[in-house]
């Protein structure tokens, strides 16, 4: 990516948000355009600034869900990290219903979200092991018959797409054309009832079996 990420950062504690700040300020290839500190103020910023990448704090005034919420329904053009403990189930299921990007976890170093940024920005959905393992738990283990549906090589692209493998990734992984892959996402969106990779990938991790689990 030659021009650099274009970053607004939300969150209510101004310790964490001014060092958050400061840390991907010092990346040569991020550029924090804003800060907020609640999900009006968030929604006000996106309609004055261009904005590549939202970091984003459910836990905050104006929740950070119903912000998400309404990013999604003004089909604005941002990808969003969210900000999150991996213990609050009832926020991953929400977000992941409102297809967010990627997840960072707060009690990680700064320099995981740094990565996660740079992924989401570059197409990539960041959904780290806790998040995996949360739905896996939640779903269970059983394979449904829309699982039974998908051929060997549609499970096969299907979990290149839920390790955030772009079409052109998965097509020199399977040595086949972006026209081939596209044709089993195609499929695979059909089979499992989702419209997007977002959809697939949570299907995925819900359905996957023991021991699939990528790191």
């Amino acid at each position: 990516m030659s021009e650099k990420i274009r970053v607004l950062i939300v969150d209510d504690h101004p310790v964490v948000l001014e060092g958050l700040k400061g840390l991907f300020e010092r990346e040569p290839d991020i550029e924090v355009v804003a800060t907020a500190r609640s999900g009006d103020e968030l929604l006000d910023l996106l309609r004055r600034h261009r904005v590549d990448v939202v970091v984003l704090d459910l836990q905050m005034p104006y929740h950070g869900l119903v912000a998400l919420a309404e990013i999604r329904r003004r089909r604005l053009p941002v990808r969003v990290l969210v900000l999150t403990a991996f213990d609050d189930d009832e926020n991953i299921r929400a977000a992941l219903e409102l297809q967010v990007e990627g997840f960072v976890s707060k009690t990680q170093s700064p320099r995981h979200a740094i990565a996660a940024i740079r992924q989401i920005a570059g197409g990539h959905l960041v959904y780290p092991r806790a998040a995996r393992r949360w739905l896996a738990v939640r779903a269970g283990t059983g394979i449904t018959s829309a699982a039974q549906r998908l051929s060997p090589r549609e499970w096969e692209v299907l979990s290149y797409v839920a390790q955030g493998l772009t079409n052109a990734e998965i097509a020199a992984q399977l040595m086949v054309s972006e026209n081939t892959v596209r044709f089993h996402l195609k499929n695979i969106y059909e089979k499992l009832h989702v419209a997007n990779r977002t959809e697939a990938t949570a299907w995925y991790l819900q359905h996957q079996a023991p021991g699939a689990e990528s790191a």
